[in-house]
């Protein structure tokens, strides 16, 4: 019994340092390009029905509802773009019988999310007009302005496009299985001049203002443009996290330690204690035979 409870010490403290850990990863607060400069205000009307979100302990995603005015006739194309997020990446490989991390790299200059929804198909537009706004199938206008750095003999250098093409599409797959990355076709609701739909946030949104671009295009031109914000925010016992983070990267590194310790040890406790009244209970019985 006393193995198990050191096991579960173990593993609880783990998983209380990966949480305190995750809720302090903070965005870069830079705002993407990546193929904005159709986005200039014009005849098209969009609405949302929050533009704040509150990202606690038990945040598990959110939606944003949106609706608006079109010139009659337009299909509906939205992109939702968050601030660009540094990400460090691991490539694993064989050395001799065992797996091990063989490089670790920073990949910057691509949004914390992406997502592109839109009316009908994304495929019906000229590819020069799927390019000007940056709704491209396959992300090239995210991969495009993509940087990867690796330190190689001491000195911190960017990756060539052949060797940083891995680490890039491997991040895309990895926000695509978040929910942070992903194209929407058919989601948006049309009724002559007005549409509506719903964006879903992931869990994993990244803090700070995040953009919302709308395009109503008929006929392969663009009809009207709207931009729209949103910001997402820590609060509570997560933003007291971030801001000691980012403050006393040290402190906050020898309080995760200890209260992953302490959560731990307190659960072993716990355990035990069970497992004392589960035998004294056992003897009891036995003791009357």
């Amino acid at each position: 019994m006393k193995k198990t409870a050191s096991i579960l010490t173990l593993v609880t403290a783990l998983v209380v340092f990966t949480v305190l850990a995750a809720a302090a990863v903070t965005p870069v607060s830079s705002a993407p390009d990546n193929g904005n400069q159709a986005a200039v205000a014009g005849p098209l009307v969009l609405d949302t029905e929050i533009n704040n979100i509150d990202v606690g302990m038990n945040f598990n995603g959110s939606q944003i509802k949106f609706s608006g005015q079109a010139p009659e006739g337009s299909a509906i194309f939205l992109k939702v773009l968050s601030p660009d997020k540094k990400v460090g990446l691991s490539k694993q490989g064989r050395k001799g019988p065992v797996w091990l991390t063989v490089e670790t790299v920073q990949l910057s200059r691509m949004p914390g999310m992406f997502q592109v929804m839109s009316s009908g198909k994304i495929g019906d537009l000229p590819p020069a007009l799927q390019q000007e706004i940056g709704i491209e199938p396959g992300y090239p206008a995210l991969k495009k302005t993509a940087e990867v750095t690796s330190k190689r003999d001491e000195k911190t250098v960017a990756l060539p496009p052949e060797e940083a093409t891995e680490f890039i599409d491997g991040l895309v797959r990895i926000n695509e299985k978040k929910g942070l990355y992903r194209y929407e076709e058919n989601a948006i609701q049309v009724s002559d001049s007005s549409f509506k739909g719903t964006i879903n946030i992931p869990p994993d949104v990244p803090r700070g203002e995040s953009k919302i671009y709308a395009y109503a295009i008929k006929d392969g031109e663009i009809t009207g443009t709207a931009v729209k914000d949103f910001k997402v925010n820590s609060v509570g016992l997560v933003q007291s996290l971030n801001i000691m983070a980012q403050q006393n990267a040290v402190a906050y590194g020898i309080m995760a330690v200890v209260v992953a310790l302490g959560a731990g040890l307190l659960v072993s406790a716990a355990f035990k204690e069970i497992n004392r009244i589960i035998f004294k209970d056992d003897s009891s019985v036995g003791a009357h035979h």
